[in-house]
């Protein structure tokens, strides 16, 4: 297992550090998929979207106005 110091957001060219306390918990990986039942057919329909692929996570940890650069 990794264990990092500090977790890093970052959004349009802004960068905020989570130094404080960082915690990554319920970590899921996501694809969608759906079941169609039929009536005449003995087996349902099952689609999965390939294109569909993220993770979820909550993040939790503290920001403070005095963090340094």
């Amino acid at each position: 297992m990794l264990e990092f110091e500090n977790i890093y957001l970052s959004a349009e060219g802004l960068q905020l550090n989570v130094s404080l306390n960082p915690e990554i918990s319920q970590y899921n990986h996501t694809v969608v998929e759906s079941k169609n039942e039929t009536i005449g057919s003995k087996y349902p329909y099952i689609k999965r979207n390939g294109n569909v692929d993220y993770r979820v996570f909550s993040l939790s940890g503290t920001i403070s106005a005095f963090m340094s650069n």
